[in-house]
């Protein structure tokens, strides 16, 4: 069983201060990345000291999922704030203006690999395809299909980079795949573009929503393992599906500055293991930790390595 964060951690004080004077103008861009590249450093020692399983830098400079992109990709501007689902944060929504391709150009920017120590695993987490679409203002293409495929293709050149640069494992967001009523040819659209992204290590995180209605296709996917949000779907609604992928096991909660138990995270990957009966289990929060004050998603971080610890 391995454990891994699933997404954005909180910012220090220190840097959400730097960040806004920087906006200003009233800090050189060489200091803010002084003080990024300290909190960085300060997830990475959590990450090696509760033996987590893939190092990731936290996202600590993006301002949404999607917001990098819009330098990443071509035909992508970044537009209207709109509520991130039924949180207290906003994203600003992609426009897609044009043909969407990778630029080609460094993506070192926003992915800090100089940052992670050589010798661990790496996991690099990016916008799944069909939620990137579900969620953008579509002004260039006549045909959604079209702008999933073109983002998939997109993302698989980016998945190449960041490979190719010492990433090891890739995780695509897809909340919206578990949105209520998604139809047979939605799901179908999602499925093709991950014929194109999927990689031998890969993971399809879900969150936010029960998935159980949609379980069934997606465990045909071509990916490695599926992210569960176990505090949005009941364990017993997938026990009747034969769950042939790792299991992604959501089960920190990282919209609730409430502790969980480690020794209640143990029953719960008991039950799974007997239940379920998946490939193996990744031991994960439910979603990004960035809603929780850094205190609290320091604790949550250090209940994976408890947990991981505790189960035989």
């Amino acid at each position: 069983m391995e454990a891994h964060l699933t997404g954005a951690f909180p910012r220090s004080e220190k840097l959400v201060a730097a960040t806004r004077a920087a906006d200003r103008g009233n800090l050189p861009a060489s200091e803010l990345n002084q003080v990024l590249h300290e909190d960085i450093r300060t997830l990475i020692l959590l990450e090696e000291q509760w033996a987590l399983d893939e190092y990731v830098d936290g996202q600590l400079d993006w301002q949404d999922l999607f917001r990098p992109f819009s330098q990443i990709l071509t035909g992508i501007e970044p537009g209207g704030l709109t509520r991130w689902f039924d949180n207290n944060t906003f994203y600003r929504k992609p426009s897609i203006t044009q043909k969407v391709e990778y630029k080609g150009d460094t993506i070192k920017q926003y992915f800090h690999v100089d940052q992670l120590p050589e010798t661990t695993h790496k996991k690099a987490i990016l916008p799944g395809p069909f939620t990137f679409a579900c969620l953008s203002d579509n002004k260039a293409y006549k045909s959604f299909p079209d702008l999933v495929d073109d983002l998939a293709h997109s993302l698989k050149a980016v998945v190449r980079e960041l490979r190719a640069v010492g990433y090891d494992y890739f995780q695509f967001n897809e909340p919206c795949l578990c949105a209520p009523n998604r139809d047979k040819s939605e799901l179908e659209t999602a499925k093709k573009s991950f014929e194109t992204i999927a990689e031998r290590r890969s993971l399809l995180q879900t969150y936010f929503a029960d998935v159980s209605p949609v379980i069934e296709t997606i465990l045909d996917y071509p990916v490695e393992a599926i992210g569960v949000d176990f505090y949005s779907t009941p364990l017993e609604s997938l026990m009747h599906h034969d769950f042939n992928k790792t299991l992604g096991c959501g089960c920190i909660d990282g919209r609730n500055s409430l502790l969980e138990s480690a020794d209640d995270i143990k029953e719960l990957i008991l039950k799974l293991r007997s239940d379920l009966e998946p490939a193996a289990i990744l031991l994960t929060p439910n979603c990004d930790m960035e809603f929780l004050p850094r205190s609290v998603a320091e604790k949550k971080l250090r209940l994976l390595g408890e947990a991981k610890k505790l189960v035989p």
